[in-house]
């Protein structure tokens, strides 16, 4: 017994101690963070041709880049912490599948990381035809970052102030009422689409290049309402021609107590709130993804960086790996059916 208990201890032993030599040696090189997503203001903007007179209006005054902020942030925190540089490289494409692509392909040492989010690893996947890899089969999740709520505006010159009224306007109009988002299978789309099947629906979904475009449109009459991005939406709160109604995600946000949550509202199932991580290949080895985890944690969870980000109205997230971890496969059961449906038609990334 006694004999077997400490071969037991010695086997734990070797194990911790390799987790912390391998840590000691990371990074051994330059570190790459793939960003699937351009250099052009909040996440969901992808640039748009019609530059209306309101369009440049809006683009003067949108938020900086949350792809930008958030690279930044994980790169300070890995350079701080190495004598290695750490390169931003920016693959936009396919829906933020090109750069998800690359990373999936790279080798399983831990330079080479994606900033990841949940259209790269839930809503793609499910929506289009073939994004050419596999979430769970090709990834690991290192570091959760923040969750980024979305809100439903409409016109303010439409005759309802709250979501009931909206629901009743809508029903006795249907086929008539439209709404917009940034892209087909985006996170403001299937917010649409759930609100649009709790409450038994029948609207129009209007696609944009970006939601800045979709703002925009709703801005000049094109669209009725809109889920979106709290970041995009926080300078236009109190415009004249912009109404707010409600929050998609569960609970309330910070910088808007006062708006209350779907649920809260009547409509319950249809919470949802994009969200933004770091990733690795599959097979780095665990004391590698533990010294990320545990350096880009500190950093994301630090009082002024906090801060910066909530101002911006991202939320930071807290708490372990694996309760992330299971949200986006959770994530993946609920809305996969939804994205895959008839009524959002699949497309190919590419």
């Amino acid at each position: 017994m006694t004999f077997t208990l400490l071969r037991l201890f010695a086997v734990n032993l070797l194990f911790w101690l390799s987790l912390a030599a391998t840590a000691q040696a990371y990074p051994a090189r330059a570190v790459t963070l793939v960003v699937p997503y351009p250099l052009s203001g909040p996440t969901d903007i992808r640039g748009a041709s019609r530059m209306t007179k309101t369009y440049k209006l809006m683009s003067a005054h949108a938020p900086p880049s949350i792809s930008d902020t958030l690279s930044r942030i994980v790169q300070q925190a890995i350079r701080y912490e190495s004598k290695h540089p750490v390169l931003l490289e920016r693959q936009p494409g396919g829906a933020t599948t090109r750069g998800a692509q690359h990373v999936a392909r790279a080798a399983a040492d831990g330079h080479t990381l994606l900033l990841g989010s949940n259209e790269t690893m839930v809503l793609t996947p499910h929506y289009a035809a073939d994004v050419g890899y596999d979430p769970t089969r090709n990834f690991e999740l290192v570091a959760p970052l923040v969750n980024m709520p979305f809100i439903l505006m409409t016109r303010s010159g439409l005759p309802f102030r709250t979501l009931d009224r909206l629901i009743a306007y809508v029903k006795v109009r249907p086929g008539e009422i439209n709404y917009g988002s940034s892209g087909d299978g985006s996170t403001g789309h299937l917010a649409g689409e759930l609100l649009r099947r709790a409450a038994g629906l029948d609207m129009v979904h209007v696609s944009y290049n970006g939601g800045l475009a979709a703002l925009n449109g709703l801005a000049t009459g094109q669209i009725s309402a809109m889920f979106a991005a709290l970041p995009l939406a926080l300078p236009y709160i109190n415009n004249e021609h912009l109404r707010v109604l409600a929050v998609s995600s569960p609970r309330r946000t910070e910088l808007l107590p006062d708006l209350p949550t779907l649920a809260e509202s009547g409509i319950r199932g249809a919470d949802v709130a994009a969200w933004f991580g770091v990733f690795v290949p599959n097979g780095v080895a665990p004391g590698i993804i533990r010294w990320l985890s545990d350096h880009i944690g500190e950093s994301v969870n630090e009082a002024s960086t906090r801060n910066i980000l909530i101002a911006l109205g991202l939320e930071p997230v807290r708490g372990p790996l694996s309760a992330f971890a299971t949200r986006i496969y959770a994530e993946g059961e609920r809305w996969g059916p939804l994205l895959r449906a008839a009524r959002i038609p699949a497309r190919n990334a590419s």
